[in-house]
């Protein structure tokens, strides 16, 4: 995926631990709006254990008002070795294309899936928009930087006059 996340615990090494406390499949996932729960892969939520929860199901982009909750899926994973065997038999899905979550679904059926419940920011840097926010963002958080990046935005947006600040430059 285009996204790049921030925390102060690393998503990835979160997930190794929850991997290493069950030995499953690790999804990690974040909270939308319930009514945008319609444009992902949404999880529904078991059991808790120390560092995630199970898993109790999965459905790819639920019609609104049936999603198992507000959980999506964030595009970060640990699979098992098996998932390789079935994407390969995998017959296209969505968009024509072979999609993970069908065959996530087939291995759901044989090994538990256990969800990292992300609570950091992410940035979609598959947009033009996103991949600026994104650089603008780690700018400022960086201590090195922040002090110099504050003043030159403030200055940029100084320098615009209003009706430059809603479209785009020329």
């Amino acid at each position: 995926p285009d996204m790049i996340m921030q925390s102060e615990k690393s998503c990835t090494k979160a997930m190794v631990e929850l991997y290493e406390e069950t030995g499953n499949n690790i999804i990690a996932v974040q909270e939308c709006a319930p009514a945008e729960t319609h444009k992902y892969g949404i999880v529904g939520r078991g059991e808790d254990t120390h560092h995630g929860f199970r898993i109790t199901e999965m459905v790819e982009k639920p019609k609104a008002g049936t999603a198992p909750s507000n959980l999506y899926i964030n595009g970060r994973y640990i699979l098992q070795p098996e998932i390789f065997k079935i994407l390969e038999g995998q017959e296209k899905g969505a968009g024509n294309e072979i999609q993970l979550t069908d065959a996530m679904l087939k291995l759901e059926k044989q090994q538990p899936f256990y969800g990292y419940h992300y609570r950091g920011r992410t940035f979609d840097c598959g947009s033009p928009e996103g991949f600026v926010e994104a650089n603008v963002a780690f700018a400022l958080w960086r201590s090195d930087m922040n002090e110099n990046m504050a003043g030159v935005i403030r200055t940029l947006l100084d320098e615009m006059k209003p009706s430059e600040r809603r479209g785009a430059a020329s």
